[in-house]
């Protein structure tokens, strides 16, 4: 049975890979339009999943989960 730390552990790895993986498609789908509008939005969205993908692991390395 998992303790309430592991969870935590698995649940925070499992969302930094996720906002890495959104951050790669976002970069490719931007990469294939050529809407200046549109790429700028595509831009936003993986900027903000980056950001998203920093606050995760300052906090993993907070909680001393690498």
């Amino acid at each position: 049975m998992l303790v309430e730390q592991e969870i935590l552990n698995n649940s925070l790895k499992d969302l930094l890979f996720r906002e890495e993986l959104l951050a790669k498609k976002y970069s490719e789908l931007k990469n294939d339009i050529t809407e200046p509008q549109l790429q700028q939005m595509i831009q936003t969205m993986e900027q903000s999943s980056r950001n998203r993908y920093k606050l995760i692991t300052e906090k993993m390395n907070t909680l001393g989960i690498s």
